[in-house]
């Protein structure tokens, strides 16, 4: 079986092996989280009390808790659920996001995953989920639910660039008070449960019910048949990952020895060949998988991040190694052509390219983003700002409940949703060779959440990016000037979330 690290992912798909293939009688759990008695066979059955005697003693194995699933399965008599979704899952395109709202089965494994959840938990709990499209953006129908009180809505999926709006707002409950809700369970996010708890409060939290998130991890591609043609092998670049060995230096020694003026022209352009090739808003996400977060939560507190010495280094060995060994611009019309025509060996993006990538006639592979060193403990990532997040709206008429249906969903999620995004959307469907899971378990075990880049706070993605598009770094007075402004929006965002009820 496949070596799986894919966040939640792995222990979800214990679970579903569990579930599957371990009655309670054997001391597993069953559905309802009802665990059952491991049988013991009487002494000396099977060879005798004298050979029982000569056994070594174990300690019984114990299951972490964060993996069982412990909530009562109670009968709700027949409760609406109201859910306020995006309208992101009517848009027909590769970036549809069926998190919620999915009527039929089709055979598409994420839309049948999300129907067999939702069916799931409506027979097993008795309710009837009503999802609701509230728009593009959430921010202000929840603004107009606190107006109105109406109570309509229980959970809510904003999306990731709206958490700031909604959280001073006070458009979010602290789903740390919701005695129903369990978020250390592995079905949610522990990186975002680290990430966005400000101050004890936890407002928004992504799991297994979440994928857009996931499909917009950023990491990535490399063209097989380029580096083949300078003695690359994806093994190679598969074991440098596996052995943590995969940094940016490594990065730099492959596109300096790929990088070249291919048309003979004298001038390097989108017409030559490229060690790599990116769309410049993905290339300030480097820091991101640096550890080195545009806004950080220390003692509780959300701070600033940036306006540090590692920060100037690093951003000054973007733009080394960036500076004639990759080709960019602000639109993907531009960088993404380069790739997809052969002419570069790697290409910065998300993992949704995987879909838009399964017509290539090449071979192509994917890398999680490169480690500053060796010394860094783990590759890291974060997403773009279309993902969707979930929270408790205040107006929330029974918080208990929303919590209740929602550890219930997330549980459903990690047997239904999880294993169909990595088994069968991503691994069987998109992907090229066998080694992909391994890749995308780096990627996905290592998302982040950042409320200053997610949100764009003092507009400091824009400044991250002018710097390494005009390869001039002047991180120092750019960000010692935004000091003051950031950290008195900060103040009032810490503020949001010390007076979250």
């Amino acid at each position: 079986m496949k070596k799986r690290w894919i966040c939640s992912v792995l222990a979800a798909l214990l679970l579903a092996s569990c579930a599957s293939g371990t009655s309670t009688a054997e001391g597993g759990s069953d559905n309802a989280g009802n665990s059952g008695t491991a049988g013991q066979s009487s002494v000396g059955e099977a060879g005798g009390e004298e050979e029982a005697e000569t056994e070594p003693e174990t300690e019984p194995e114990t299951e972490d808790p964060a993996t069982i699933f412990d909530l009562e399965v109670k009968d709700q008599g027949g409760k609406n659920v109201g859910i306020l979704g995006t309208n992101w899952y009517n848009i027909a395109s590769n970036w549809t996001s069926p998190e919620l709202k999915v009527t039929e089965l089709t055979g598409e494994a994420m839309n049948d995953a999300v129907y067999n959840r939702n069916q799931n938990v409506e027979s097993k709990y008795n309710v009837k989920l009503v999802a609701t499209d509230g728009g593009a953006y959430l921010d202000s129908a929840i603004q107009a639910e606190i107006v109105a009180g109406t109570n309509a809505y229980d959970i809510a999926f904003p999306r990731i660039s709206e958490m700031n709006n909604i959280a001073q707002d006070g458009g979010a409950y602290d789903m740390n008070k919701i005695d129903s809700l369990d978020l250390s369970k592995v079905w949610w996010s522990q990186f975002a449960r680290e990430s966005l708890t400000v101050h004890d409060s936890i407002l928004f939290i992504s799991g297994d019910m979440n994928f857009m998130d996931k499909w917009t991890a950023v990491c990535m591609f490399f063209n097989k048949n380029v580096a083949a043609s300078y003695n690359i092998t994806a093994s190679e670049l598969y074991d440098l990952v596996d052995e943590g060995k995969w940094t940016i230096d490594k990065f730099s020694e492959y596109t300096n020895a790929v990088t070249n003026d291919s048309d003979g022209n004298g001038t390097l352009d989108q017409n030559d060949t490229w060690g790599c090739t990116a769309n410049v808003q993905y290339l300030g996400n480097f820091l991101h998988g640096w550890d080195d977060p545009y806004t950080k939560v220390v003692d509780g507190e959300l701070v600033f991040n940036l306006n540090n010495e590692f920060t100037y280094g690093a951003i000054d060995r973007i733009i080394s190694v960036m500076n004639n060994n990759v080709i960019f611009a602000g639109s993907w019309d531009v960088a993404e052509p380069v790739f997809t025509a052969g002419r570069a060996l790697f290409f910065i993006e998300v993992t949704q390219k995987l879909a838009n990538f399964r017509t290539l006639e090449y071979d192509f592979g994917v890398l999680p983003l490169v480690k500053y060193d060796e010394a860094q403990a783990d590759y890291r990532t974060t997403c773009a700002t279309l993902a969707q997040m979930i929270c408790v709206p205040k107006t929330a008429a029974d918080k208990e409940f929303a919590g209740y249906m929602l550890q219930a969903m997330g549980y459903e999620s990690s047997l239904t949703i999880a294993p169909a995004y990595i088994e069968n959307a991503l691994e069987s469907k998109f992907a090229r060779d066998e080694r992909t899971a391994d890749q995308l378990g780096y990627i996905f075990r290592g998302m982040t959440y950042d409320i200053g880049y997610q949100n764009a706070m003092g507009g400091l993605s824009g400044m991250v990016d002018t710097m390494i598009s005009t390869r001039e770094n002047t991180a120092s007075s750019k960000f010692a000037s935004a000091t003051k402004a950031l950290n008195k929006a900060l103040e009032k965002l810490n503020a949001a979330y010390v007076n979250a009820e």
